[in-house]
């Protein structure tokens, strides 16, 4: 079968970028190969997020080191700004039959072979491995699991978390067998992992024995400070009739979000006190789980509970820099992007009290709840209302301590990462 793999394309950088790509100068140099064919980029989520933070931070740290992302035809559009960055190398796999491809791998799912399905993989994307080994001399992968299983070079693999070990629920029977299948390969023939906090480096290490403590590196998440600080232009409190002060729930509508103990928690403080707290919801809608948040709204005629969808990315800035608190009662994470994002933004934070947010709570100021506590995060919430100097002080404090979560500081740690794999 004739199939083109590779094009290197030159991608005019996009203008009006908050924070220019600075490619540094450095004696020493590695070469940097980045798969980001899994990207998904009708998927607005943390996934894509953290790879594009990171790839900012490579190209802002990257000291001479040579990065080359290896995109899909259906993605490139994601990495167009890494165009004009001399150490930057954007190199297109197209592949006609990429698509046949992956519909092949989940077949194999079906036979809850891990050895069929690594042959498999092996197999189809022998092709692409090839190149990529003779233009790498190190792999990484932030999309969660391999493409294949059989590199020749040190491969470095973000298993971000193994949400469906815990939670099971939250997940249909075909996907729970892919994760199986996917996961436990990629633990056995990723060289290396990095996680975003120690609590997943120990859930990891706890949950595949292939895995050992000084295969994973921690190294927190990131966020572009000076995007989220930088004063927002646009009106949301215009455009979306949003009141003057409001709680603001970015996530999507999944599960795990832990969507209903947040309305019921406000639902408890009208009841009991009298007092309808405005809350902005965000994120897309995702079967099953809308119903259940939507209907609860309903019932409780909570006119006061806006959703929003999916907005643009300055009027998500927008939000953050308007909201009174910005509230996650997540029940899993590996880290949290908008915990990041928000104090970045100067806004103050309340969060569940699960043991990688009260990592974070180490650096920055959180306020933080039992993500089924119901009872405690109604008054947690009514006593923060009534009280903005407290919240005002916490967003002061955050806003010094974000510094060193920018992606430029967390990219410098890959690539300390990187050299310390390559020089042993």
């Amino acid at each position: 079968m004739q199939q083109s793999l590779r094009r290197e394309k030159p991608i005019v950088a996009m203008r009006g970028q908050s924070n220019a790509l600075r490619p540094r100068k450095s004696s020493a140099s590695m070469r940097v190969g980045i798969n980001c064919v899994q990207v998904d980029a009708t998927v607005v989520g943390g996934i894509n997020t953290y790879t594009l933070g990171l790839l900012e931070g490579f190209a802002n740290a990257g000291n001479g080191h040579q990065f080359r992302v290896y995109a899909s035809q259906a993605n490139q559009h994601l990495f167009e700004q890494f165009g004009k960055v001399d150490n930057f190398g954007v190199v297109v796999i197209e592949d006609r039959l990429l698509g046949i491809k992956k519909g092949a791998c989940r077949a194999t799912l079906l036979s809850w072979s891990n050895g069929l399905y690594k042959l498999v993989s092996d197999a189809l994307y022998s092709n692409a491995r090839k190149l990529i080994d003779a233009e790498t001399d190190v792999m990484y992968t932030p999309t969660t699991v391999l493409q294949w299983f059989n590199s020749s070079k040190p491969t470095v693999l973000s298993m971000h978390d193994i949400q469906q070990v815990h939670h099971p629920e939250f997940f249909s029977w075909p996907r729970r067998l892919s994760r199986r299948i996917t996961y436990g390969l990629s633990a056995r023939y990723a060289s290396y992992l990095q996680a975003s906090s120690h609590y997943i480096k120990e859930d990891l290490v706890a949950h595949f024995r292939e895995l050992s403590p000084d295969q994973i590196e921690v190294i927190p998440s990131g966020v572009t400070i000076e995007r989220f600080a930088a004063p927002s232009a646009s009106d949301v409190r215009g455009r979306y009739g949003l009141p003057e002060r409001f709680l603001f729930f970015p996530a999507q509508l999944w599960p795990h979000k832990n969507h209903l103990t947040v309305l019921r928690a406000l639902k408890q403080i009208e009841t009991d006190r009298g007092v309808k707290i405005p809350l902005v919801l965000t994120g897309d809608k995702f079967p099953a789980t809308p119903k259940k948040i939507f209907e609860f709204i309903a019932d409780q005629s909570m006119e006061y509970v806006h959703y929003l969808g999916k907005v643009p990315s300055q009027d998500m800035i927008a939000l953050y820099q308007n909201a009174a608190f910005m509230i996650t009662a997540t029940l899993h994470e590996s880290s949290s992007l908008p915990i990041l994002e928000a104090a970045a933004a100067g806004t103050p934070i309340i969060a569940s009290k699960i043991p990688p947010l009260e990592e974070l709570g180490q650096v920055l100021q959180l306020n933080l709840f039992d993500p089924l506590d119901v009872d405690g995060l109604a008054r947690l919430i009514f006593d923060l209302w009534n009280d903005e100097k407290t919240a005002s002080a916490q967003a002061a404090v955050n806003r010094r301590q974000i510094t060193c979560y920018s992606w430029e500081n967390t990219a410098r740690k890959y690539l300390q990462f990187f050299e310390k794999i390559l020089s042993s």
